[in-house]
This record gives structure tokens, C-alpha cells and sequence, in this order.
């Protein structure tokens, strides 16, 4: 309790200082919402300083199928199709990514390897489509909206293969199990094998087939971020040509044209094609082996209701 005072302390001063120096130093009016974007860019600044995360040689050996990635301003987990199986999961009490990892480790076993937080949630559910094992799950409440947005799902084909997807769709509840989504939701691709076996929706446009479309985010899907939101951290799910996943977060000072740039641009992320983004700001998170490759930007993990998690598999194909 006492580092936590402390913490906050050094926080509320630094930022005070901050404020002040540069009240003073400038003769023009102020605009108050100005001062807040700019007040609050400046305490995620110093709190992600403060949130450190342990690096690449602290998890030990990786196994076959899973990469870590750790570039400027951005970290997260590049994962082998064939080699890694996806699941999504879902709870509806107040556990954070974290302690929730934790608990389903001891039900599923030490092959449940990484997660990263899902989408965008109130305190009455989840903000988007969810499908779990093949299933809606019972005990949460789905509220998807109306609006087209962009999901990853796992398709579970000949033999038990399970293959990855990207997609937008507005379908919602028990027609995600339906035959028809297939035809019916947008695809990155044009065959998809097998019956759903997880989704995990209620996200917006950054990259698609390798072009910047974060604007469609904005204009089409509706995502309405406040100024001083739209540059905190990002949680965002990717695809390359090879059919293998990014689980990605973006640290804050970025918003999604430079996110959909260095998506472009960084040699790591060469054979990427698409991406969206999930729940962002105090909310993203990664989890690999019980620890935080990505730790909670406010120190307390707000990650709720919904995460992707990675399974190493036994037999790979």
C-alpha cells in the first residue's frame, strides 16, 4: 500500500509540474479540452514507464509456433498456424487477464501458453459477437450492436485442424453458428474450412489486404474515441499470408494511422495483410507463461470479459 501512495505521488506532482510549466510558459489562452488531452497523454506517459515489462529472456525457451515480438513502441506474440490452436474465452466476474489465465491454467493444463484481452465491454457485457468451444456461452451477455465490425475467428476442419480467420460481419447471437455465416459474413479470404469453433468480434479497421483503412473505422463502423483516447495504447489482432496470427499491443503516443505505418512498414510485420483493432487504453494486456509480456497500463489489470488465448499443441500439422 505504501509503494502504491508513493506511486501515485511521484505521478500526481510530475504531472502538476508539467501543467504548470507549461500554463506558464505560454502567453496564448489555453483551450481546457487542449490541456486535458494533453494532461492526460502525459500520465499514461509516465505510467507506462512505470509499468515495466519483463523482456524476451525472462520467459526462458519459447516453444516451436510461438515468437515473441518486441519492437519500438509496440510487443506481442507472432503464433504458427498448425502449431498453435486459438481459443476464446469468456467470464463475467471481476477477475482481471492475469488472474483469469491463472485459474483456466489449472483447468485446461500448462499447454494453455499466452492470452491477450478481447473487446470493448460495459458493466453489463461484452461489446461485440462471442462464440466459445463451438458455442454462445451461457452466463454472458453479448451486446454486438448493429454496425459491421471486424472479428478473428478458428474454424475446426478435417482431422480436427483448426484454421484462422479475419472477417467483418453485423451477425450476431445464435445465427454465428448458423451454416450461412460463412456466406454471409466478409472473409480475408475466399474458402473457409470446417464449422466455427471461436470468434471473437466488436473490433475496427487498421489494415486490409495490406492497405491503411483505419479510417473506416471511424466513418464506417462508428468508433467514436475521444481526442484523448485515440493516441492510448492499442490492442490489436493480425494476420500475415501465411495464415498466422499477431496478438499485438501498441504502446500509447500512437494512433491508427501510425499504427497502420508501422504495420506497413517494420520488417517483422512484412507478410502481414490485415489487422483490427479490440478494447484498447487500460484494458490491453498480454499474458505468456503466468507472467505480463504487456503489463496493465495503470498497474491494475482492467482486462474484463472476453480474451484470446493460445494453446500449444501436442501434434502439429
Amino acid at each position: 500500500m505504501k509503494k502504491i501512495f508513493v506511486l501515485f505521488f511521484v505521478v500526481f506532482t510530475s504531472t502538476l509540474a508539467w501543467s504548470a510549466e507549461n500554463v506558464a510558459s505560454s502567453s496564448l489562452s489555453i483551450n481546457s479540452k487542449d490541456l486535458k488531452v494533453a494532461f492526460k497523454g502525459e500520465v499514461r506517459h509516465l505510467f507506462g514507464q512505470m509499468a515495466r515489462n519483463l523482456e524476451a529472456v525472462d520467459f526462458g525457451k519459447m516453444p516451436d509456433g510461438i515468437e515473441i515480438i518486441d519492437i519500438s513502441g509496440c510487443k506481442g506474440l507472432k503464433i504458427t498456424q498448425g502449431k498453435m490452436e486459438i481459443r476464446v474465452d469468456s467470464w463475467v466476474d471481476d477477475k482481471g487477464l492475469l488472474e483469469r489465465f491463472k485459474e483456466c491454467r489449472e483447468l485446461y493444463g500448462r499447454n494453455l501458453i499466452a492470452a491477450i484481452n478481447g473487446s470493448f465491454y460495459s458493466s453489463r457485457g461484452v461489446l461485440g459477437p462471442l462464440v466459445s468451444d463451438g458455442t454462445l456461452p451461457p452466463n454472458l451477455r453479448q451486446i454486438p450492436g448493429s454496425l459491421s465490425r471486424c472479428f478473428v475467428a478458428s474454424f475446426r476442419a478435417t482431422k480436427g485442424r483448426q484454421y484462422w480467420y479475419i472477417g467483418e460481419t453485423s451477425i450476431k447471437g445464435a445465427d454465428l453458428l448458423r451454416y450461412s455465416f460463412k456466406e454471409l459474413a466478409w472473409f480475408n479470404v475466399p474458402e473457409i474450412y470446417g464449422g466455427i469453433d471461436n470468434l471473437l468480434g466488436g473490433g475496427g479497421w487498421i489494415l486490409r489486404e495490406k492497405h491503411d483503412v483505419h479510417r473506416e473505422s471511424y466513418e464506417r463502423q462508428r468508433f467514436l474515441f475521444r481526442r484523448e483516447d485515440q493516441t492510448s495504447r492499442h490492442t490489436v489482432i493480425a494476420q500475415d499470408t501465411d495464415r498466422n496470427l499477431y496478438l499485438l499491443v501498441f504502446e500509447e503516443g500512437q494512433n491508427l494511422h501510425q499504427i497502420a505505418r508501422t504495420l506497413a512498414k517494420e520488417p517483422v510485420f512484412a507478410r502481414v495483410r490485415d489487422a483490427f483493432f479490440l478494447d484498447g487504453g487500460s484494458s490491453s494486456s498480454i499474458v505468456l507463461k503466468e507472467k505480463y509480456l504487456v503489463s496493465p497500463l495503470y498497474l491494475v489489470d482492467k482486462a474484463r470479459f472476453s480474451s484470446v488465448q493460445v494453446f500449444v499443441l501436442d501434434a502439429q500439422w
